[in-house]
């Protein structure tokens, strides 16, 4: 059996009677069951997922995973493809850049990886090496990759979120960096819900009416050309999917499977979590939305996962602020579980 059936076997359900423990003590604390509304359901799935009743504030890591797109060369995006090269130097060199200052105000710590980077990025300090390929073929020709290399990307997320669970983390937030790769979250969630490409294609980084009309058409003659399977989460990421979708997909398994959340960010890791849905549904449980997404399917997307949002404030990013925000949210919220007095406690009947 190899790590990614071995992951898939060992996600059990949401641990119910910990979930109703902390639904007595909401209601036990001396503040007003509901009073808190979408913050006592955040808790309360954290505490599902965890199985701990009263759980300290978590230790979170923040995994940006990013690639290169063949599909580049179609003209889909605003960006030279050297801004993926950019970025990713920016997020371990001079930890600079958005995702940097997030993770340092949630108190998260950094993965960066580089999962197929179409330059050489050999000794980047900082940067975590594990190129599948120099970017994946053009998904308006064929597939992006093998089904092979799209299970090896799902395996390396599961080996980054094994290494951390190791080391004490029980909140993973995940994030992207690669040009053009709206085109495949396109493609993606398109594929799963039977959305044509006028319905699920977006802006992306704010791309001009004529740019987004032609993204249109590419999106639609990729899922025309390869013909991805919605009942095979890896048919669809090795057809239409990217390296960094299957890295992130394996984040999400790999703390399901060790009883860990995962919070999502923007469009793109919305269509990582599809992937892993196809794979195992009962993942879903151990999600966590963050933010809306400019991308005009992004709401009805979160919806089709069984999620919403929980901040608005029109990001177009996706590389794990809104994520990194929510993560805070959710830490203040355990906080406020954790340390109201109960009626008994503030000598009040119940």
């Amino acid at each position: 059996m190899g790590l990614l059936d071995d992951t898939l076997d060992r996600i059990q359900p949401l641990s119910q009677e910990a979930m109703e423990e902390a639904g007595k003590r909401w209601h036990d604390l001396y503040l007003g069951m509901g009073n808190l509304g979408k913050m006592e359901d955040m808790v309360t799935r954290y505490i599902g997922v965890t199985g701990d009743a009263m759980p300290d504030v978590p230790k979170g890591c923040m995994v940006i995973a990013c690639s290169d797109h063949g599909v580049y060369k179609e003209g889909v995006s605003a960006y030279p493809q050297e801004t993926t090269v950019g970025m990713t130097k920016a997020y371990v060199i001079a930890k600079g850049a958005s995702c940097n200052a997030m993770a340092y105000y949630a108190g998260m710590d950094m993965v960066v990886v580089d999962v197929g980077i179409n330059h050489d990025m050999t000794g980047v300090p900082g940067l975590l090496d594990r190129k599948i390929a120099w970017g994946t073929k053009n998904i308006a020709e064929g597939p992006a990759m093998t089904r092979e290399q799209a299970i090896r990307s799902i395996e390396i997320g599961i080996e980054i979120a094994e290494e951390n669970v190791r080391k004490g983390y029980k909140i993973f937030s995940i994030g992207e960096m690669g040009i053009s790769n709206t085109t495949s979250s396109a493609c993606i969630l398109g594929t799963f819900n039977h959305w044509n490409a006028i319905e699920v294609t977006g802006r992306g980084t704010n791309i001009s009416d004529e740019r987004l009309v032609h993204k249109v058409e590419v999106v639609q003659k990729a899922m025309d050309v390869n013909h991805p399977d919605p009942k095979d989460g890896l048919d669809v990421l090795a057809k239409v999917g990217g390296f960094e979708f299957g890295c992130l997909t394996g984040v999400i398994l790999g703390a399901a499977a060790n009883h860990a959340m995962t919070i999502i960010d923007g469009f793109n890791t919305t269509a990582s979590a599809f992937i892993a849905k196809a794979l195992a549904p009962q993942v879903t449980d151990y999600l966590m939305a963050s933010h809306l997404s400019l991308e005009q399917a992004h709401k009805k997307s979160l919806a089709a996962l069984g999620l919403s949002e929980y901040i608005d404030l029109d990001f177009r990013l996706g590389e794990s602020i809104g994520a990194g925000i929510q993560k805070k949210m959710l830490d203040m919220a355990i906080s406020v579980y954790r340390e109201c007095v109960t009626k008994e406690e503030a000598g009040v009947e119940a």
